[in-house]
């Protein structure tokens, strides 16, 4: 038992990580959607067609629409699912009754430093729940861009000393199975200003800006 509870940890630890490398690759994903059920819905596969319908509903409606999805079961059993996605300007009336199954809330993410780890605070470990064995805590569009990694030093050297207004840097150490003790840094760039050309892109789709720039480092201290 306690074998596969440590399983399913690991499981939902290198989810989360995904999870937030995918979006913090992707800053045009800047509105986050919240979608719920009228009913105290609990069941895994009805919700799941649910979500499957609406995406199909905004991929029609919105091409190039894009998007990632974290699930979270509320104490009561409930489901939720939280969108980060690149929506325009909509109504939310009009999004609302095209999601038909209940409560939706729409915002902007423009003062997020970290969106990545703004949408995986969803997925805790208390949210393993075992209707999901067997199944992602996540769903994404297809085409999204992928983080890019580098394990060369020199070239990690160089992609770090080219990088612009640093705003914050952060700093973890943690143990792992395979590496003994990990250090972990984030630095996070101010937000880049719009051009002339952004500008009137930005006043139609509500969008504040660009995303910042998030660089992730991690090397490894065998004692």
């Amino acid at each position: 038992m306690e074998v596969k509870q440590e399983n399913r940890s690991k499981t939902a630890n290198r989810a989360r990580t995904k999870v937030r490398r995918i979006i913090n690759a992707n800053p045009q994903l800047n509105k986050f959607l919240t979608l719920t059920f009228a009913e105290n819905v609990t069941d895994i596969d009805f919700a799941y067609m649910s979500l499957g319908s609406f995406i199909k509903c905004l991929n029609r409606r919105y091409p190039g629409f894009q998007y990632v999805c974290v699930i979270e079961f509320q104490k009561r059993g409930a489901i939720h699912f939280h969108l980060l996605c690149n929506l325009p300007f909509v109504d939310v009336n009009a999004l609302a009754k095209l999601w038909g199954h209940g409560f939706i809330k729409l915002n902007r993410i423009d003062n997020v430093d970290n969106v990545g780890a703004y949408v995986t605070k969803y997925m805790t470990k208390d949210n393993m729940d075992e209707r999901l064995i067997g199944r992602r805590s996540y769903s994404m569009s297809r085409g999204l861009n992928a983080p890019q990694v580098y394990t060369d030093e020199k070239q990690i050297e160089a992609e770090l000393e080219s990088l612009e207004n640093v705003q914050r840097v952060q700093t973890s150490t943690y143990e792992s199975e395979h590496y003994g003790i990990v250090q972990y840094t984030q630095i996070i760039c101010r937000r880049e200003q719009e051009s002339a050309q952004e500008q009137p892109i930005r006043s139609k789709h509500g969008v504040q800006g660009r995303a910042p720039v998030i660089v992730e480092r991690k090397w490894h201290v065998r004692s």
